[in-house]
């Protein structure tokens, strides 16, 4: 084994030996405690989205998803017996209403956890739950409302967690919560849940600028640029996930979050900004969105973003005999990152990337902004689509507190025309 090699694979169980083993473990119990109920929309009225509603056998509301038309929708949940009830909101009014399609299946079928599924596996879970939504499919169903109000009764915690005013102090965005996240993501899940959070009561005047952080860090990190941002125009969006889950699951949920947003709020546009691991997260959201969630958003801006993968990760997944699906992911040319290219994004969407290169360490490959080689920051395929590429001198975490980081963002926000995301 190369020197170099060695050093990697013995900095990685020296720095965090204990919590790998705690990943580990947690992953295990996932796939042992818990099951997928999932399902594809093959047909809707003018190939509409859906509402999807997860019930128990007492048809009370588990969850819910936006599911477009030929795509797998999913939850993860116990095992148990539970129910699905999909509906074409044409009101959008998020209630079932006399003449909106809907399909009730009584007994949803439900399969073991795969946490990672190849491509065919994803086909097949597809056929395990199929709605169609004509426009005669006027057949009973349970009442269903799915309105704020009545979600937020009935589910405290969604309350707690969407669009709520929190501060960056919040004690959700501690270092022991954060650290939970990123190494027993599966408690964070059952403690916290996936938030979606405000800075400030939501406006319908401003544009919502939805900020996603990377792995092992919170919303508290964009705390000094989210000052920087002009607020009488842009509201920050907080998005809170548990780094330590594979990679298309947190896409898979924030691809939510967006739809969820666009249905109950419809800004006229919006942008994203994403930070290190959270560009990989939120690049594979936006891939996920049909055209009718799409095309409010215009800006796409990354920082410090490895779309290459990390070295690091390659040689955990080869040298250390533990499941850690994040590895998988991040490991250059895994499937994951093979994939994140292979459809590009909507053309109206202008990505601007800023790309740090200082804070060298001498483990990885030079160069490197101290925790990703410059070379994955400057992956050609993703050169190939930005509108704008910055290199900043700037460690990975200090580009989230540089002046020249907000002087770029406010340049990008300011080179929107004042409707639609073309430039002028």
């Amino acid at each position: 084994m190369p020197l170099k090699h060695l050093l990697l694979t013995a900095t990685l169980l020296l720095s965090s030996g204990c919590s790998l083993i705690k990943l580990d473990h947690e992953m295990q119990l996932a796939h042992q405690q818990l099951v997928l109920v999932s399902g594809q929309l093959q047909h809707s009225v003018d190939q509409h989205s859906a509402l999807v509603a997860l019930l128990d056998n007492q048809s009370h509301l588990v969850a819910y998803r936006i599911a477009s038309p030929g795509e797998v929708f999913y939850f993860i949940t116990p095992p148990g017996a539970y129910q699905l009830v999909a509906f074409d909101d044409l009101n959008g009014n998020f209630v079932i209403d006399p003449d909106e399609p809907r399909q009730w299946i009584i007994e949803a079928k439900s399969t073991p956890l795969t946490v990672q599924p190849s491509r065919e596996e994803r086909e097949q879970l597809g056929h395990l739950n199929e709605l169609n939504l004509p426009a005669d499919a006027l057949g009973q169903a349970p009442e269903l409302d799915l309105s704020l109000q009545v979600v937020y009764q009935e589910h405290p915690r969604f309350q707690r967690n969407y669009l709520q005013t929190v501060t960056l102090d919040d004690w959700r965005f501690d270092a022991q919560r954060t650290r939970m996240g990123t190494w027993q993501p599966v408690s964070f899940i059952n403690e916290l849940g996936y938030g979606l959070y405000l800075l400030g009561p939501w406006d319908a005047r401003k544009e919502p600028v939805l900020m996603v952080h990377g792995i092992n860090s919170s919303p508290k990190d964009w705390s000094w640029l989210a000052e920087q941002l002009d607020r009488s125009r842009y509201q920050p969006v907080l998005f809170h996930y548990p780094g330590g889950l594979p990679l298309d699951n947190n896409a898979y949920m924030l691809s939510m979050a967006i739809r969820d947003l666009q249905l109950r709020h419809h800004p006229k546009r919006m942008h994203l900004m994403a930070h290190s691991m959270g560009g990989l997260v939120t690049r594979r959201a936006l891939q996920r969105l049909n055209a009718d969630y799409s095309q409010q958003v215009c800006l796409f801006i990354t920082l410090s973003t490895p779309w290459g993968g990390h070295p690091m990760a390659a040689h955990g997944v080869h040298d250390v005999p533990l499941d850690i699906p994040l590895w998988r992911d991040l490991s250059p040319d895994s499937p994951f990152l093979r994939n994140l290219f292979s459809q590009p994004l909507a053309r109206h969407i202008r990505q601007w990337q800023l790309i740090s290169y200082g804070g060298n360490r001498s483990l990885l490959p030079q160069p490197n902004d101290g925790a990703v080689p410059l070379a994955s920051e400057l992956l050609p395929a993703a050169q190939d689509e930005a509108e704008r590429i910055y290199l900043l001198d700037e460690s990975h975490t200090g580009i989230l507190h540089s002046n020249r980081s907000a002087q770029l963002i406010k340049r990008a926000l300011e080179s929107l025309p004042s409707r639609g995301c073309a430039a002028d």
